[in-house]
């Protein structure tokens, strides 16, 4: 439902307004800790040696070097509030409110937190001990009315259309084709024979971004409940890192996901699958990327595109991202090639693209 007041553009205007905002949101949180960061480093001669960072039912418990503070400054203040900010925008299929509300909270969050560290060092201007260290209150209050100032304006501002959900004509035209002649050539030649496709999906370069970004925001927001909780960071992105790639094998035994090669996810024989597709899938559809389950699907995306659907007993779906609409066909086509080699009697392809 469009919201009252939206206003109507072409797809083109419509993606470039979001790309925009999502520009914004990216680089507004991270400059505003960036600034704040620089501005602790000119004030440096003013602070106590270590700074004090972590207050306990008795006083100051926890301090840190300035440089650690920045740091985490920009990491917990910039990547929080570009991350809420960022899932808000491409979450816009799901709710047009919920995706304002989220953009307008984001920007709220990452300049609350930035605000905090502020007041954390200007707390401790002109100190030589840092123990007797409090928050500086006109810095925590004036980030606190800049916050709710900008996120009210952001979630005003920000009026995303509808989400074009027509599966593109190329993937329309691979489910056609499909529906017509459901097994290609290569497809029965591979499977007479027992052949194993192999089909390898990435996120790309995002994967650093998206693993590295989720370690250290973990990382630097346990930092100071304990400076070693901060090594929970490690196992988050590597475990971000294992889920944002995978192999897709379709073989005489069934079809598999093998993320990084060798986590094995959605094994399947023939015998269990009654239909196959090749669908045009958006990632937020699903919860984002990676790993994901719910909603009576489980699915392994690594982008939003064209997608192999596998649907079992139950109307279970399982999708798997594909790198393109051609590979998608060729596997869809062996998985029907196998499942009526097999005798799966209860196997039958659907008709027509899910939108």
């Amino acid at each position: 439902m469009i919201l009252v007041g939206e206003p109507v553009r072409s797809a083109g205007a419509e993606h470039a307004y979001n790309r925009a905002w999502l520009n914004g949101v990216v680089a507004g949180p991270m400059l505003l800790g960036v600034l704040a960061a620089a501005w602790m480093f000119t004030v440096a001669d003013r602070l106590p040696a270590e700074l004090a960072t972590h207050w306990g039912s008795n006083g100051v418990d926890g301090y840190s070097p300035l440089w650690v503070t920045a740091l985490i400054a920009i990491l917990v203040g910039g990547g929080s509030g570009t991350l809420l900010a960022g899932l808000g925008i491409a979450s816009r299929g799901q709710s047009l409110m919920v995706s304002r509300i989220c953009v307008g909270a984001g920007l709220g969050v990452g300049i609350m937190l930035t605000a905090l560290f502020v007041a954390i060092v200007a707390g401790q201007l002109d100190l030589k001990d840092a123990s007797q260290a409090g928050l500086s209150a006109p810095a925590m209050w004036a980030g606190a009315a800049v916050a709710v100032l900008v996120a009210v304006a952001a979630i005003w501002r920000y009026r995303p259309g509808e989400v074009d959900r027509r599966p593109g004509p190329e993937v329309q035209c691979a489910a056609d084709a499909l529906e017509s002649e459901p097994v290609s050539a290569d497809a029965a030649r591979m499977a007479a024979s027992g052949e194993t496709l192999s089909v390898k999906v990435s996120m790309g370069p995002a994967k650093w971004c998206l693993s590295l970004g989720m370690g250290a925001v973990v990382g630097a927001s346990v930092y100071f409940i304990s400076p070693w909780l901060a090594v929970l960071g490690v196992p988050v992105a590597a475990l971000m890192w294992i889920f944002c790639q995978g192999t897709l094998e379709i073989g005489p035994g069934g079809t598999t996901v093998l993320a990084s090669g060798f986590w094995k996810l959605m094994p399947f024989d023939f015998t269990e699958i009654r239909a196959a597709t090749v669908e045009d899938v958006r990632a937020l559809d699903y919860g984002g990327w990676g790993y994901r389950l719910g909603g009576g699907s489980i699915a392994f995306i690594t982008a939003s595109g064209p997608a192999l659907v596998l649907e079992t007993a139950f109307h279970q779906r399982y999708v798997v991202s594909m790198p393109d609409v051609g590979t998608a066909a060729r596997a869809c086509s062996l998985v029907t090639a196998y499942a009526r080699a097999g005798g799966n009697t209860n196997f039958g392809l659907k008709e027509g693209v899910k939108k």
